[in-house]
């Protein structure tokens, strides 16, 4: 009888707890493992549409560009009245 109880007192107090423990961090660590799956398919998945940029180049400071005549295409030209 004493033994019975032994063992009903260690399921309460000591086995119980420790399995609810470890029980709790297996659920924390699969939510955890599945939100991070999830993230990750939600990154690699690209929406119809839609433009992603990952890098833009940094803008660099040029010289305005002088308009010459001799630039290549300027014809010169006189209008004519009729």
């Amino acid at each position: 009888m004493l033994k019975i109880l032994g063992l009903i007192f260690l399921f309460i107090y000591v086995i119980r707890p420790l399995f609810k423990l470890l029980f709790k961090s297996y659920v924390i660590t699969q939510v955890h493992r599945q939100q991070s799956e999830q993230a990750y398919r939600q990154k690699e998945a690209k929406r119809e549409g839609s433009i992603d940029v990952d890098f833009v180049p940094p803008q660099t400071k040029s010289k305005p560009r002088s308009t010459k005549a001799d630039d290549g295409d300027y014809v010169p030209f006189e209008e004519i009245k009729e």
